[in-house]
């Protein structure tokens, strides 16, 4: 009788405590709010016990945490500060060793200061030349490593022509000139002077050698 009874006190008390089922929260992670580099972010995310899976909306800058509910939401967004941080930091040191300008007669034109549409890329190809499409962001660090990259290049190259796109954030009309594909920053886009296309995602700085230097 009293084995029994402990067995029902037991079967009572678990169907009395709190289930806690899997939740999805969305997070904004606006770049206006600070500095934000997405390899940053997934890494500090990643770092956050309770976490099953995570999404980065790049279109819409939302961040989307599946987790097992009772994890607090300041979780999340000191995770979301930490990597601002992180992206701060890597930002301050790429900017203190990037070249101040490029050569005096490097072919660079801005053509989208606030990501504002240009149409179709392929109007804007220098005949002749390599045409680099240099997507960007003043938020995004890795984006001045790229930059620096590109300056050390032209200064010794006279077939190269740069042509600077400040995207702003992932809402802006250039996006849909650029094309589907781009998912994140920093975003090069390199047509050879045949014109054959070749886009390259994140601070990749050996692929753009490699597209550049391609017969």
């Amino acid at each position: 009788m009293k084995r029994s009874y402990l067995i029902t006190l037991a079967a009572v008390i678990a169907l009395a405590s709190p289930a806690f089922a899997d939740k999805t929260q969305v997070f904004p992670v606006r770049p206006e709010e600070g500095t934000f580099c997405e390899s940053d972010l997934q890494a500090e995310v990643k770092k956050v016990k309770g976490i099953k899976k995570f999404t980065f909306d790049k279109t819409k800058l939302q961040l989307a945490v599946t987790s097992a509910n009772g994890l607090p939401d300041q979780v999340v967004l000191d995770a979301i500060k930490r990597a601002r941080a992180r992206c701060s930091s890597n930002a301050d040191m790429a900017t203190m060793v990037a070249p101040e300008n490029y050569s005096k007669d490097a072919d660079v034109v801005l053509l989208s200061k606030k990501g504002e549409s240009i149409g179709s890329l392929k109007k804007h190809l220098v005949p002749g030349k390599y045409t680099v499409f240099d997507v960007y962001a003043d938020w995004c660090g890795p984006c001045h490593l790229v930059d620096k990259k590109l300056r050390q290049i032209m200064a010794t190259r006279s077939d190269i022509a740069v042509r600077k796109l400040n995207l702003v954030d992932f809402n802006a009309p250039l996006v849909k000139d650029i094309g589907p594909r781009i998912r994140g920053l920093p975003y090069v886009v390199v047509f050879d002077p045949k014109g054959k296309r070749t886009d390259i995602m994140g601070a990749n700085l050996d692929r753009i050698a490699a597209a550049l230097a391609a017969r």
